[in-house]
């Protein structure tokens, strides 16, 4: 996905995030706060050069990416890399990844932690895993805002 679009994405969802109650959304809350996360460290990513950033999507297949419809309207599979992480380390990135940046998968993982036992399972909702996510959600968005606009600076919210 191009630069843009996940610049978008993050001001979009971080707004309805924003909507949210931690403790009665939690499961949405986090889920948002993983999706924001993600496409702040995408858009990092493809700004250092260190995935493809065009008009195409990440698949759940290593390497298969799909690309918007031609005139015939139908998505197109093709075979490309390293484009958008669907997950820290999937797919492999291509050259030496900043310090910064693996500050920043870290605090991803946590959120990428967080799904299968609370989002899609059923384990106890508590302020303490709130917090939690929101440290490590806050954690990767100032890291990769910090490429994308300088020290100090966020992405747009």
């Amino acid at each position: 996905m191009e630069i843009a679009a996940h610049l978008e994405k993050i001001e979009r969802i971080s707004a309805l995030r924003g909507r949210l109650d931690r403790d009665q959304d939690f499961e949405l809350w986090m889920w948002m706060s993983m999706t924001v996360a993600t496409n702040a460290v995408n858009a990092a990513l493809h700004h250092l050069g260190l995935s493809d950033g065009g008009d195409f999507y990440a698949h759940q297949i290593p390497g298969l990416y799909v690309e918007p419809p031609p005139k015939d309207g139908h998505w197109q599979k093709v075979i490309r890399g390293p484009g958008d992480l669907i997950h820290v380390g999937f797919p492999p990135l291509k050259g030496v990844v900043p310090d910064f940046m693996e500050r920043a998968f870290a605090a991803l993982v946590i959120l990428e932690d967080m799904r299968e036992p609370y989002a899609r399972g059923n384990e106890p909702i508590t302020p303490d895993l709130a917090d939690a996510c929101d440290a490590a959600f806050d954690e990767c968005v100032d890291l990769t805002s910090q490429i994308m606009v300088g020290p100090g600076g966020s992405f747009p919210a």
